[in-house]
């Protein structure tokens, strides 16, 4: 029920801001052609093309708006133009030719690039739009699909986001966001799967949004475990709506024992560590990561573990180093902690088992 209100209150966002989430498929626009007619006039009879700012020329009436109207308007206007001059003029307008009512479909669908054309005597939904482009790539992220939409009348964009998981659904109504000329849907890639630590092949890895993997398939896929990592106790670190994270544990020995339902759905843009208790892991973005080679009794703090392994990578987000401890998530600013020497008092000193993840930064 809930995210059947967040959804209806989205499309009401929408409609006040675009004027209308319907549009009138026989109304005139830039670049369709109208074939005008007087009765027993013919020197008045013409073709006139609307241009890009939504007006035509006609002898005795100058500019005549016409974008947005029906021919039935636009052949009123001219009559009260004409009848300045004029005895009861009766005027006939017709479309000779439409212009192009084209939509794009951008990204993760399997055509990416289609132009479509709207019908001129009915409207096209977003889905119809997909459906029509090949439908999703497996990477796909339905969460995100947005619609850029040209104002009317002016050189502005608008991006309207569109949740087509809640479109599909019987419980929205089905699918109702309607497409107008020139409209853009694109369609993004689901962030990836990062799986890092004690596996033969970490990495980044794009997931099927249609089934997402369990965590124990993403272990599969990065080549299964290495030597020495810790199968009791799989750390997937994930990042809520809100911005926080949540540190979940999977306990991978138990699933390869048969307790298959302690395994964990992996959703996009998940974080999956494996490392090994007895030591400490710097992973993420810094030149070398893995586990810190210590001699029994070394003290070393945060600083000091990011050194050791290089350094930050150019794309670290240094001011947003998560410190993964037992069941607890920290941030750390790295960043802030090399302003002054008062700041690098607060250097934390780490533990055994720790793990220091350096994100990678989007900007």
């Amino acid at each position: 029920m809930l995210r059947n209100c967040l959804f209806v209150a989205l499309i009401m966002s929408v409609v006040l801001h675009a004027q209308s989430n319907q549009w009138n498929a026989s109304a005139l626009r830039p670049g369709d052609v109208l074939a005008i007619s007087v009765f027993r006039m013919t020197e008045f009879d013409t073709k006139a093309r609307i241009e890009e700012d939504g007006s035509f020329r006609f002898p005795l009436c100058g500019e005549i708006k016409a974008a947005g109207l029906s021919t039935k308007d636009v052949a009123s206007a001219l009559a009260e133009r004409l009848s300045q001059q004029i005895a009861t003029p009766h005027v006939d307008v017709f479309v000779e030719t439409w212009g192009p009512r084209t939509v794009y479909i951008l990204g993760e669908v399997k055509n990416s690039g289609m132009s479509l054309e709207l019908p001129t005597n009915g409207n096209m939904t977003a889905l119809q739009a997909i459906s029509a482009a090949g439908g999703f790539t497996e990477s796909a992220d339905p969460l995100k699909v947005a619609v850029l939409r040209r104002d009317s009348g002016k050189q502005q964009l608008t991006r309207m986001p569109i949740d087509v998981s809640a479109l599909i659904s019987k419980d929205s109504g089905g699918d109702e966001f309607i497409l107008f000329p020139e409209d853009t849907i694109i369609v993004p890639k689901a962030p990836p799967v990062y799986v890092s630590g004690l596996v033969e092949k970490p990495g980044l890895f794009y997931i099927n949004t249609q089934r997402p993997p369990l965590c124990s398939e993403m272990i599969t896929r990065a080549g299964g475990l290495s030597e020495g990592a810790n199968a009791e106790s799989v750390r997937v670190v994930r990042t809520l709506s809100d911005g926080s994270r949540r540190m979940l544990e999977v306990p991978l020995r138990e699933i390869q024992d048969g307790a298959y339902e302690k395994d964990l759905v992996v959703e996009p843009g998940d974080d999956v560590v494996v490392t090994n208790a007895a030591q400490i892991y710097v992973l993420g973005e810094v030149k070398s990561p893995g586990p810190l080679a210590l001699n029994p009794g070394v003290i070393v703090t945060a600083s000091r573990a990011i050194a050791l392994c290089g350094g930050f990578t150019q794309i670290a987000k240094q001011n947003d180093v998560l410190l993964i401890r037992e069941n607890k998530i920290s941030t750390l600013n790295m960043k802030r902690l090399y302003t002054s020497e008062e700041n690098l008092h607060q250097d934390v000193v780490l533990q055994y088992g720790d793990i220091l993840y350096v994100k990678e930064s989007m900007w």
